[in-house]
Parts: structure tokens; sequence; C-alpha cells
């Protein structure tokens, strides 16, 4: 078994690193790759409803900010608009009383020339209580004016609010894992192979720390191999290999004839090629301390073991090492 792990270990070091980072459910074709790709973003993403909540969700946060600022602004706008009032009520008090004495004034007056001067006198405390008058309705209406934008800033606040905790409690109801999408995807794993034999170029391919694969899964490899490092098992390995890397793996191993003999009959298991899904991208061999995963029992394996399927890759039993989205 040494022996076998040791050839892996070969075969992984001289794995082509094609391609550029990962990106998300890329557009794929053919369809079913495409189909198995969405639907795996979906499993850790959401519905395209909760990405899109996920994507708003700081701008929402920002308005709930915003609009209790705007409350602080309109509440001091309110308040200097009610001293005005205030201030205005008093002036205006103050010169329907002057008013009214100067128009008391003029009627006890004996003379004609006192009447003359108390009449001047009233007319000129008319004007200043005529113009108190409109101060003060100038200062009311101000008074409606903020009391109203406070009124709109609290309403907006509150919805703010409400649109946060709406969006916060979605996500948090369906923004979590989707054991759906992903099964629906696994569904769809052989004819995402068939098809893509059919028309599989080296620029499907992609990187995801170094390993290189299709860029079908490289989003949901991504997520597997980011997960399991912060599990604590962190892994790497080898992915896409040409045909002519499978026709030397098949020398190395001793298959009895490159192009007929079963993989079974190979030292170590080896497709023949044109058959390997390393040669579609569609297969890793993983490493977990620098070696190919050795057996059944390693830490590496009973991660993979418990959660790749989440990733919607299957295990090939007799290759601890080996996972692709058929388990082929």
């Amino acid at each position: 078994m040494r022996k076998y792990r040791a050839i892996v270990a070969a075969v992984l070091a001289t794995t082509p690193i094609v391609g550029v980072s990962a990106q998300p459910a890329d557009a794929v074709v053919p369809a079913a790759a495409k189909t198995w790709s969405s639907l795996m973003y979906t499993a850790f993403n959401g519905s395209p409803e909760i990405v899109k909540l996920r994507a708003m969700l700081p701008d929402l946060r920002r308005t709930v900010i915003t609009s209790k600022v705007a409350i602080g602004e309109a509440i001091i706008s309110q308040s200097a608009a009610q001293a005005s009032v205030t201030m205005a009520t008093s002036a205006n008090l103050k010169a329907r009383r002057a008013y009214a004495t100067a128009s008391a004034a003029r009627k006890a007056a004996k003379t004609s020339i006192e009447r003359r001067r108390q009449l001047a006198a009233e007319r000129q405390r008319s004007a200043d209580l005529n113009r108190s008058v409109v101060t003060l309705r100038t200062a009311q209406t101000r008074l409606r004016t903020a009391t109203a934008k406070l009124a709109a800033a609290n309403d907006a606040w509150h919805a703010a609010n409400v649109a946060v905790r709406n969006a916060e409690q979605k996500i948090a109801a369906f923004g979590g894992y989707d054991p759906d999408a992903a099964a629906r995807a696994a569904q769809l794993a052989r004819q995402v192979v068939t098809d893509t034999r059919a028309t599989f170029t080296i620029d499907d391919t992609t990187q995801v720390y170094g390993i290189t694969v299709n860029k079908t899964i490289a989003y949901a490899f991504q997520h597997m191999i980011d997960d399991a490092a912060k599990a604590g098992v962190p892994m790497s390995g080898g992915g896409f290999r040409t045909k002519e890397q499978q026709i030397k793996l098949r020398v190395t191993n001793g298959c009895p004839d490159i192009w007929t003999a079963p993989a079974s009959s190979c030292r170590v298991p080896t497709a023949i090629p044109g058959h390997s899904l390393h040669e579609i991208g569609l297969a890793v061999d993983l490493t977990y301390g620098g070696r190919a995963i050795p057996n059944h029992d390693s830490v590496a394996y009973q991660w993979l073991a418990a959660n790749a399927s989440r990733y919607g890759f299957e295990n090939l039993p007799s290759e601890p090492w080996h996972w692709s989205i058929t388990g082929n």
C-alpha cells in the first residue's frame, strides 16, 4: 500500500496547474453542468431571493443608521421651530396688549391734538400687531413642517428596522445549507459527466488553491476545502490531468494493456485513457499532510466520508484519496 500511495503522490506532483481563480457558478456548457453548478451554489447560498437579500442587507442596515441620524436632525429642527413659535406667541401677546393700550388711550384723549397723537400711536401698534401675527403664522407653519419631517423620519426608521428584521429572519430561516438543492445536483452528476466528455477542453478548467479542476465543480470544491481547513483538516491534491498523463500513469501502475486492461488489473486501479474523470477535471485525488489519503481510518477520509456529499463529491471505495461527483 505504501508503494501505491507513493505512485499516487508522484502523479499529484506532476499534475498541471491551469486556469484562474475559482468563480461561483460560472456559466458552463453543457447545460447539465451549468445546472449542477447553480444547484450547488444554491445549496450553500440559498435561493436567488436569499442571495439578493444577503446583498441588500448591508445597505438596509446603513439605512437604519442614516434614518436614525435623520430623526436626530429632525428633532433639532422641530425644537428650533417650537422655540420660534414660543417667541412669536409671546411677541404677539405683547403686541396685542400694546395695541389695546394705544386704542384705549386714543379713546380717552380730551383734545384733538391728543387724539391725533394717540391715533398715530394706535396705528403704529396695529402695524406691530399685524407683523407679529405674520411672524407667528410663519413660525407655526415651520413647526408643522418640522413636525411632519420628524414623523416621516420616525416612519422611515421603523420601516428600515422592519426591512432589516425581515431580511435577517428570511436569511436565518432559508439561507442555510439546502440539502434538497445538493440532492438534485447529485441526480444530475452522471449526465454532467456524459455531456462534459463530449465537449471538454482545457479552457473548461480553473484553479482552486493550485488544484486544477473543471469550472463546473470549482465553487463547491473550494467550499469543501475551506470548510475542511476550518475543521482542522487542511487538504490539497491533484485534479485534472491530460490523456497523455493518464497513459503514463497506466504504464507506471503496471496495467497489462494501456487501452484494454480493466482498471482493476493494474497494481493501483487506474482508468483506461479516455475514461478517467481526471481527464475532464471532475475528479480529485486528495492529500493530507503532504501525502495521498492512505486509508479509510485517516482523519481526512473520516471528515470527507461525513461531509463530502454536502459538496457534491463521492468516494471511489477502493481509493480513499479519490473523490468525484459520481464516485467513479
